[in-house]
């Protein structure tokens, strides 16, 4: 079985980027001649342009290359996948077939063809507070009958928590069914769930969070609380699509590098490097100090490389990925997953004054973002 790639970036504008396949146990891709012309590089580091067909090395301890590797869903949206194929199939799915699950629907601006659409559900009522019960009972579970409705709102998405996409309406409070268009005054958002696990305030520390990092100047997409009679959810603006529908190109700093997120050790000074290679923005290197500091010092442990991104424009140009993810966590047994100038059991104030240092920050530039983040988050104090 093969795949047909493409960036779709919304209104037609569509490229074929290559063809992705599985030889043996190995996955190979190859690049399109038309593509190569084009001189876009959607991932510049570890799988570079040219032709021929190219075999996945295995670094990072990824399943493909990173390219595609963070198309696949994760976390909450392989268990709906996993749990689906079983039903079907009595099998687990191949890495082909994860992304002909993932299809049209994934995250960024890739697609891929042909589409297993065998969970699409037409012409339901879209109900966000009995979706986040079937969420949650999954996720607990049980609730195997709703596996397509799931399947259809989450599951191509990351990360462990219950989430679906959804339209949104600001203005109106409203929340609808996500499709490829949305209707006038909707935008494309993301709203997470919680688990009973978590307990019932985990979408309210999270949106907590938010209004600390806006105090603190960094730079996120609009969020919301939105309330159910089930409870109350954080909701985000999803930044891999625009107002008008169209599509942007994003990528994981793991992707990006072949690196394994799951294991502590990479450095903040790894992703400063990254940054600059990609975006050639001194902006950007400041927004990244920034987020080292909220992290660090609002006890944000879980701050692995997939959870930062990058964006890239249909002519190739990238920019950093506006934060996300940022709430209370313990990262694995209690380490910062990042550490910060070579500290990740307890890393602190000093500690970032010398990855300021050590990435090139001069102290007029770092100590202003310091002092804001530690005031933003002293109305976190007493939470803790």
């Amino acid at each position: 079985m093969k795949l047909t790639v493409k960036l779709d970036f919304g209104s037609g504008r569509e490229m074929r980027v290559g063809t992705f396949s599985e030889v043996g146990r190995d996955t190979a891709f190859e690049f399109a001649g038309e593509f190569l012309s084009l001189e876009l590089n959607p991932a510049p580091f570890r799988l570079p342009l040219g032709g021929g067909l190219k075999i996945y090395d295995r670094s990072g301890n990824m399943e493909t290359f990173g390219l595609f590797d963070d198309s696949l869903p994760d976390g909450w949206g392989r268990r709906i996948v996993d749990r689906m194929f079983m039903k079907r199939e009595g099998r687990l799915p191949t890495i082909t077939e994860r992304l002909m699950c993932v299809g049209r629907s994934g995250k960024g601006a890739l697609v891929y063809e042909p589409a297993d659409e065998a969970a699409d559900v037409e012409n339901e009522a879209f109900d966000l507070a009995a979706l986040a019960e079937e969420a949650m009972a999954f996720d607990a579970g049980e609730a195997e009958s709703a596996l397509p409705r799931l399947r259809k709102a989450g599951g191509s998405s990351g990360g462990a928590r219950p989430k679906a996409y959804v339209g949104y309406n600001p203005k109106m409070g409203e929340v609808c069914a996500e499709r490829p268009v949305l209707p006038p005054g909707f935008e494309h958002w993301i709203v997470k769930f919680n688990t009973r696990r978590e307990g019932d305030k985990a979408g309210e520390m999270e949106y907590r969070y938010y209004e600390v990092a806006l105090a603190a100047g960094a730079n996120m997409a609009p969020s919301c609380l939105v309330a159910t009679k089930v409870g109350r959810f954080f909701m985000t603006r999803r930044f891999d699509r625009t107002p008008g529908g169209g599509r942007v190109h994003m990528a994981s700093a793991a992707g990006l590098l072949h690196a394994d997120f799951r294991i502590p050790g990479d450095e903040y000074a790894l992703l400063s490097r990254l940054t600059d290679a990609l975006t050639h923005d001194m902006s950007a290197k400041e927004e990244l100090f920034r987020r080292a500091c909220l992290n660090v010092i609002a006890h944000n442990r879980d701050d692995h490389l997939k959870n930062f991104s990058f964006l890239m424009d249909e002519k190739g140009r990238w920019s950093l990925a506006p934060f996300y993810d940022f709430t209370y966590a313990e990262g694995p047994n209690g380490w910062q997953t990042l550490s910060v100038a070579g500290e990740g059991a307890n890393p602190g104030v000093a500690d970032l004054r010398r990855l300021a240092r050590d990435v090139g920050l001069e102290s007029h530039k770092s100590e202003p973002i310091l002092e804001r983040v530690i005031e933003s988050c002293r109305s976190l104090e007493m939470r803790h």
